[in-house]
């Protein structure tokens, strides 16, 4: 009997064995070249604090997180255990770099953990953030004059309904945080562990269709919703104890005024739950809204929805405001002012309305708008931003000036002329009460920042906008051979900024620039990550398939590669799919390129010309079967063509690999195509019949449509494959359809068919290998797998040594009993 620890590291193989593999259980390593690219590079996130003066650096966090603790409720994925967005960007480390003296403060003292949601106070002293742990998130702050971090409260914070579960108080003094109410109901109810003996594992069918998310919000669900939404709110000052705000709610904004004497709040109100769809949450349609002092006494109701009323109170009120309001927030220039946005259902326009503290007079008209109010973005008591929705969504910009808003707005042309492709933000800062607004100087003049297209390439630009000529003026725009983005301006007339810069063989770095005095300072100094690949060639290619498809790729040439001595063996990486195209904002030659283990691009040092496409299309529900594959085979051919036609590939030495759905891609070409001589395939799906609902609910599910699932499954067509193939898996693999039996199923199919392939099961490793001894010896295995293809090949003896756990062989006739084996013993 095998047994799982023995397996640790499983490697089996129907194949050659003239290359040196050594005992199947070892970790090996690749070549130091090859093994540099596991590090994972990670540019620090920037955020410089309003006073210009320092500038906290973050670590993004890079290691792999588990998705057993992810929940989806009304559209929002969130951790269980901590009740975080799981979209959040995370980050591991923390530091701070002083802009004028260079300074550097490293920060010790953090517990393990996440840093999340990080925000400078006002007065640019403390730096806040959530700190997430493995079973919470708590509220922590760093002293940048006293030199250390501290905790504020022990309460777990909740940012479920609430996606920043805090906010600084406009002067700096405290928080007010959203705290966890039923946090003993939230722990993990199930352990699921790997450890073989320990004794039987038992589960039971709910004996009914899984459920479909489209069915409504079920009662279920409302249970849950009701458990992760409740908090409580408190203020938390940074000296003192923390004071709760009010009772627990169901709150899904919160929002303290100027003077950090009130807050405007909205609770969901849950009685009629059932009928909550994600466009009421997103819409805040069950949110009643009101404002409270900061000891959480209702001041004054501001509105509450007529859907959510009760039959009784609409029977008792017939005559019911059914005005809507909407767009409630504080004047930024006021102590404690509230505005809104109001109409009647069938009016197009609306008005503006304002209350100011203490709140006991009746509500004053504010302005008059033509059209509906998106947001206002404040400025100064002079000059404020109005944002009008128009027809198609479209969007218009309005000067108004705060003191006086009854005169004429100005429509402003400050987007109007963006060209396709182009960015462009309003620069922010904080006022003298330490609160948010839009940069103005002079009571005229906005500054912009963004990318504009140039030939075809993006350049970011800083420029000043002048709000009574409704006129742009350039500052300052990025020059070739650099990529440099504006990421704060320091100085009131814009002449002094923060710049994070990068080119194609200069990792990125911040700088700060002073225009007046045509100085440059180089603010941080990171080492190029990956040293080895800088005398390597890389080239941007496009590839025209067919009339309208086409597909790009990063090409990597060898610095040793020269024509006159011949061709060269091609490696061609496939990414899944079109949305590493859709998701790439920046299109220019000047970015450092981000490189790492998991693609093509190690094997340039091996001397193979690297191909790393980037949108090949990929498995999905509107894209399958014969048109997926005469997609995939027609951009492969293409592909080859062009790359032997100049010089460069040999046709008879090309390599294809993927991971995922690319690996799925992988083996479906090499069972449809003879156009290469092996393949690596990582973590794919080759049997949907072990998917079965993988093009979605039960009309799109296996018994429903079996003939589609076998259709797209390589394991079917196993027996046309002519080359050879490397297949690996992670062992803890759970991502859906992709569970490790997916490559053993597959690699006994191709054994017992007499193909030639080799498995390896990472035993660190999920779906998307993070382990870094994982990584090198996968790195290993396709440096060795390669090298036997594509180096002369020397006579060898075939070994036999596949074990008898992974073989299908049927009982002789003649058997009457017969145990059929598991691959694990």
């Amino acid at each position: 009997m095998i047994i799982i620890r023995a397996l640790i590291l499983f490697v089996s193989a129907c194949m050659l064995s003239g290359i040196g593999y050594a005992d199947a259980s070892t970790y090996r390593q690749p070549s130091a070249e090859m093994a540099e690219l596991i590090q994972h590079h990670s540019v620090p996130e920037a955020l410089v604090n309003s006073q210009g003066s320092w500038m906290a650096l973050l670590t993004a966090q890079t290691e792999a997180h588990s998705n057993s603790s992810t929940s989806n409720l009304l559209g929002v994925y969130f951790n269980t255990n901590t009740n975080l967005h799981t979209d959040l960007p995370r980050y591991s480390s923390l530091s701070f770099k002083h802009i004028d003296t260079g300074a550097v403060l490293n920060v010790t003292g953090i517990p393990q953990g996440n840093i999340v949601h990080p925000t400078w106070s006002a007065n640019g002293r403390y730096l806040a953030f959530v700190l997430e742990t493995t079973t919470s998130a708590h509220l922590w702050i760093y002293d940048i004059k006293r030199r250390k971090p501290k905790s504020l409260s022990s309460f777990a914070l909740n940012g479920f309904a609430i996606k920043k579960p805090f906010e600084w108080l406009a002067d700096g003094s405290g928080l007010i945080a959203n705290i966890r109410v039923n946090l003993s109901h939230s722990k993990v109810r199930h352990k699921v562990t790997s450890d073989a003996g320990t004794g039987p594992l038992v589960v039971t069918s709910t004996a009914k269709i899984a459920e479909v998310d489209n069915e409504g919000f079920s009662a279920a669900k409302q249970s849950q919703f009701m458990q992760f939404a409740l908090g409580q709110l408190y203020k938390v000052p940074l000296n003192g104890k923390a004071v709760a705000i009010g009772q627990p709610a169901y709150f899904s904004e919160f929002k303290s005024s100027p003077d950090s004497t009130n807050l405007i709040v909205a609770m969901i109100d849950v009685q009629n739950l059932s009928d909550m769809s994600e466009q009421d949450f997103d819409n805040q349609s069950f949110s009643v809204w009101q404002i409270w002092g900061m000891r959480g006494v209702p001041l004054y109701e501001v509105f509450r929805p007529k859907s959510i009323l009760s039959e009784q109170d609409i029977l008792a009120q017939p005559f019911v405001d059914s005005t809507l309001k909407r767009g409630f927030q504080w004047r930024a220039d006021k102590g404690a002012t509230l505005v809104w946005a109001q109409s009647e259902p069938d009016d197009d326009n609306e008005s503006l309305y304002s209350i100011s503290a203490p709140f006991r007079r009746d509500p004053r008209l504010y302005t008059d708008v033509e059209g509906r109010v998106s947001k206002i973005i404040w400025g100064d008591n002079q000059l404020s931003l109005m944002v009008i929705e128009s027809d198609q969504d479209n969007k218009s910009y309005y000067s108004f000036s705060p003191l006086t808003p009854e005169r004429a707005k100005v429509r402003l042309s400050l987007f109007d002329d963006m060209g396709s492709g182009e960015q462009r933000e309003l620069v922010m800062t904080k006022n003298e009460l330490g609160v948010p607004v839009v940069k103005v100087a002079g009571g005229r003049y906005l500054f912009l920042k963004g990318t504009k297209r140039q030939d075809g390439v993006d350049v970011p630009y800083l420029a000043r906008f002048d709000a009574r000529g409704n006129l742009i003026t350039p500052i300052w725009q990025s020059s070739a051979p650099y990529f440099e983005q504006v990421i704060a301006v320091l100085a009131d007339d814009g002449m002094q900024f923060v710049t994070r810069k990068e080119s194609k063989d200069n990792p990125t770095n911040y700088f700060s620039r002073n225009l007046t005095f045509d100085v440059v300072e180089q603010l941080t100094k990171h080492a190029h990550p990956y040293p080895s690949m800088q005398p390597i060639r890389k080239e941007e290619m496009q590839f025209k398939v067919g009339a309208d498809k086409v597909i790009k790729g990063d090409f990597y040439l060898p610095n040793s590669f020269d024509p006159s001595l011949g061709r060269i063996p091609l490696v061609i990486w496939l990414n899944n799919g079109e949305q590493n195209i859709a998701n790439q904002e920046i299109d220019s030659p000047y970015l450092f390129p981000e490189l790492n283990a998991m693609n093509g691009v190690p094997f340039v040092h091996e001397g193979y010309a690297v191909l790393n496409l980037k949108n090949m299309p990929v498995l999905s529900a509107k894209l399958q079967g014969p048109q997926l594959d005469k997609q995939l085979r027609d951009a492969a051919k293409v592909v080859i063509d062009t790359l032997v036609s100049q010089g460069i590939a040999d046709k008879s030495k090309i390599a294809i690999g993927g991971h995922g759905l690319a690996a799925t891609n992988v083996m479906k070409l090499l069972t449809q195509t003879d156009m290469f001589v092996t393949g690596i395939a990582r973590s794919g799906t080759y049997n949907l019949t072990l998917a079965p609902f993988m093009f979605g609910d039960e009309a799109q599910s296996l018994w429903a449509q079996q003939d589609k699932y076998l259709a797209n499954s390589p394991l079917y067509f196993a027996q046309n494959m002519k080359s050879s193939v490397l297949l690996m898996h992670g062992y803890r693999d759970r991502q859906v359809g992709s569970y490790p039996v997916q490559s053993e199923r597959m690699f006994s199919a191709l054994n017992d068919l007499g193909k030639t392939a080799r498995l390896v099961l990472l035993p660190n490793s999920d779906h998307t290998f993070s382990d870094d001894k994982d990584l090198l010896h996968m790195l290993y295995e396709q440096q060795q797998w390669l090298k036997l293809h594509f180096d002369p090949l020397p006579e060898v003896e075939e070994l036999d040594q596949v074990p008898e756990a992974l073989r299908f062989e049927l009982p002789s006739e003649q058997e009457t009993e017969f145990e059929y084996p598991s691959p694990w013993g």
